[in-house]
């Protein structure tokens, strides 16, 4: 699939601008951003729900720029799930197989397999109000499943679950997608469940892309400051470089402390923002190029580890 200078603008508000993606087949694809930077927006789009104005949207080799979201062949799993109150978790699942024309024998086939799939065999007679958050979860990726789509769209679908079951789940949908070789394009806010589920992802911000890249690619080398600050956590230090000793280049911050980084490329008198994870720096008297002493203002217990500010 590609999404070829998408953009949507609402009379005066520009909600995605240019947005130019390739997502191959069987890839697990993120779109992860803060609410407001478009991420739900270009989703919408590519579900045909919105309509863009301007660029392409091509799946397979087919524009489906302007074509009905029932004719393009992609599966939705909505937020809020959007499950029919009214109808039984088998007639829910079976609703676009019936709006595909599919018969009543094939029907009850495809329903009973998706079920058996996503773990929820002997439940076809509930209804949505008698299940728990994570049953109707699998009953709505059921039903975006169940008609073998060529891309399946996630819109922050774990939103609505505990810690320990949204955990669970992203694990569970990960082995899922693996095992059918569906396409997927997901969207979150949850730096950890995009870093647990994607092959890549794209960090948006203010309706544009930032970073595209692997999760190690993105968190081991940010592209800029926002892209390090969303994608867990970072001490920033701004600083200009002072000098250039063989592989690696001499920056006072401007709270004076005078650090070495690795780098071939930065030349004296430039400006940078040097960025260091939490869980690089170690504690006590190490040998190390940078070493600093500090004083140790707040200590946060978090159970599996202890969080320090100094």
């Amino acid at each position: 699939m590609q999404l070829l200078g998408l953009g949507k603008e609402y009379e005066d508000l520009a909600a995605v601008y240019d947005l130019t993606l390739s997502v191959g087949r069987g890839e697990f694809m993120t779109l992860l951003g803060p609410s407001g930077s478009g991420k739900t927006t270009s989703l919408l789009m590519i579900a045909g729900f919105v309509e863009p104005t301007r660029g392409q949207i091509v799946l397979r080799n087919r524009d489906v720029t302007h074509v009905p979201p029932y004719k393009r062949n992609v599966g939705m799993v909505f937020q809020n799930y959007a499950l029919f109150p009214h109808m039984t978790v088998e007639e829910n699942v079976a609703f676009p197989l019936q709006m595909r024309h599919v018969v009543r024998q094939d029907i009850h086939t495809k329903v009973n397999q998706v079920l058996t799939l996503v773990k929820l065999e002997g439940l076809n007679r509930r209804y949505p109000a008698q299940l728990s958050g994570g049953q109707q979860q699998r009953v709505a990726l059921a039903r975006a499943l169940v008609f073998q789509p060529w891309l399946l769209l996630m819109d922050e679908p774990l939103g609505a679950l505990d810690k320990q079951l949204r955990e669970l789940m992203q694990l569970e949908l990960k082995h899922l997608q693996q095992r059918l070789g569906v396409t997927v394009i997901y969207v979150t806010h949850d730096q950890a469940e995009a870093l647990t589920m994607s092959d890549r992802i794209a960090v948006m911000n203010h309706g544009r892309i930032e970073q595209i890249g692997t999760p190690t690619e993105l968190y081991e080398r940010p592209a800029n400051r926002f892209v390090g600050s969303f994608l867990g956590e970072s001490n920033f230090f701004e600083g200009t470089v002072t000098a250039r000793e063989g592989t690696q280049a001499v920056v006072r911050t401007d709270g004076g402390l005078i650090l070495r980084v690795r780098s071939t490329r930065l030349e004296p008198g430039e400006r940078i923002t040097v960025a260091i994870r939490p869980e690089k720096v170690v504690l006590g008297t190490p040998d190390c190029v940078n070493s600093f002493r500090g004083l140790i203002k707040e200590v946060i217990y978090l159970g599996d580890t202890l969080k320090l500010r100094i």
